[in-house]
C-alpha cells in the first residue's frame, strides 16, 4: 500500500470519528447518540481492519523475502 493511500485511509477513518463526535455534541437526544455511536464505530472498526491489513501485508513481504 502506498504512503498516500495509507494516509487517505487512516485519515478518512479519523474524520468519521471526529464527525461522529461533532454530531453527537450538536444533535440533541437519542438521534445524536445514535449518530455518535454509529460513526465512531465505523471509524474505529476501519482503523482496526487497516491495522490487520498492515500486519498481513508485512507478513507477505517477509515471506517473499525468505525471512519467515
Amino acid at each position: 500500500m502506498s504512503r498516500r493511500t495509507r494516509i487517505w485511509a487512516y485519515g478518512s477513518c479519523l474524520a468519521l470519528i471526529v464527525v461522529g463526535g461533532i454530531c453527537g455534541a450538536l444533535v440533541p437526544g437519542l438521534t445524536g447518540d445514535v449518530i455518535l455511536i454509529g460513526l465512531e464505530m465505523l471509524g474505529l472498526g476501519g482503523i482496526l481492519l487497516l491495522v490487520f491489513l498492515e500486519v498481513g501485508l508485512s507478513e507477505d513481504r517477509d515471506r517473499e523475502e525468505g525471512r519467515g
